[in-house]
């Protein structure tokens, strides 16, 4: 009786442009059946060596399935096996199908004698294979491999950001919003704080944003302000909302990569848990309090804002009574300490 054959799990095809080829001078990949292609190589002319050796741009990939696992169909990145016939599994399914004792090509079924061989052709396919950044737009030229592009976007410096205002749509980087927060909203924006540090803000009804810069790696006064431009920052939204009997202030970190920071307060590295302390204090006879001084330590919530503000009720508020304004006091600001805790 002979085994019906495993019907094959169709897919629609998906095509892939603006690729581009880069030779990797740091491979130290070898494979014995690439000798020939070698030798055949340096007996070519040198005008055609030359050609063969630099990066083509816009190519189009008609069928980006080629480029995937045959079995979990993520993208191939090597190690990468072949069986005989030459259909390509990755490294993980590879270890997997030979770990169920099978030993048969998970297409054409065909007997896998001494097991899966590296496909070192292969792998340097995908690795010469570059696409751009898919935050290009907002200022990223990078061009990582096809199969390490979603390993760079969830790193890339240059991910957007959203706005949080009320119908605005503007996304980009945290440098780019500070200066759309600025000239478009007009909101209270401070760029020269640094992380470690007590500053003195004050802060208006609504939101009140600032820009931390490293504390190592930035410098003093003038050299500060340029320095920051092109260190990692990080952007803080300081929200003052009116409360009945009190202003609460909550401290928001707009972040491009809220999954690593998410994976960061559950005991990742990826990112460094963010805190922040905040200090009110007021003195003298201005109001009915003749001394008043409040601190907290909390944690700061990170978002990218684009699924719009987070629920005041997940984040720490800091309330401030209203009892403890006097009559001269500015009624639309407070003046607060503040330093962000790494």
């Amino acid at each position: 009786m002979r085994r019906r054959p495993r019907p094959l799990v169709k897919r629609r095809k998906k095509m892939v442009s603006t690729f581009s080829f880069e030779e990797d001078e740091d491979s130290d990949s070898v494979e014995e059946d690439e000798d020939l292609g070698a030798a055949d190589s340096l007996h070519a002319p040198p005008d055609v060596r030359a050609r063969t050796s630099t990066a083509v741009a816009n190519v189009t990939v008609g069928d980006a399935d080629a480029l995937e696992c045959g079995v979990c169909f993520l993208a191939l990145r090597p190690p990468i096996f072949q069986c005989e016939v030459g259909h390509v599994v990755c490294s993980a399914c590879r270890d997997k199908l030979e770990a169920t004792g099978n030993g048969n090509c998970h297409v054409c079924r065909a007997a896998t004698r001494g097991g899966y061989r590296r496909c070192y052709a292969m792998e340097r396919l995908v690795d010469c294979i570059r696409v751009p950044c898919p935050y290009a737009a907002h200022g990223c030229d990078a061009t990582p491999p096809y199969h390490g592009q979603e390993s760079h976007r969830q790193v890339c410096p240059h991910a957007p950001c959203h706005c949080p205002g009320d119908s605005c749509g503007f996304i980009g980087s945290e440098t780019a919003l500070m200066d759309h927060f600025a000239g478009a909203h007009k909101w209270p924006c401070t760029t020269k704080v640094r992380a470690g540090e007590a500053f003195s803000i004050r802060l208006r009804d609504g939101f009140n944003f600032f820009l931390l810069a490293d504390h190592d790696r930035c410098g003093d006064g003038e050299q500060a302000a340029v320095t920051c431009c092109s260190v990692p920052c990080r952007l803080f939204l300081l929200n003052v909302m009116k409360e009945r009997l009190s202003r609460a202030i909550s401290v928001i970190c707009i972040h491009p990569h809220t999954s690593s920071a998410a994976a960061a307060n559950n005991g990742d590295q990826q990112l460094p848990l963010t805190q922040c302390e905040l200090v009110f204090s007021c003195y003298g006879d201005r109001s009915s309090c003749r001394s008043h001084y409040q601190s907290s330590v909390f944690r700061v919530v990170c978002t990218d804002l684009s699924s719009g503000l987070p629920n005041p009720e997940n984040c720490f508020q800091f309330f401030v009574p209203n009892t403890v304004f006097g009559v001269g006091d500015d009624k639309n600001s407070i003046q607060i300490k503040a330093r962000i805790i790494n």
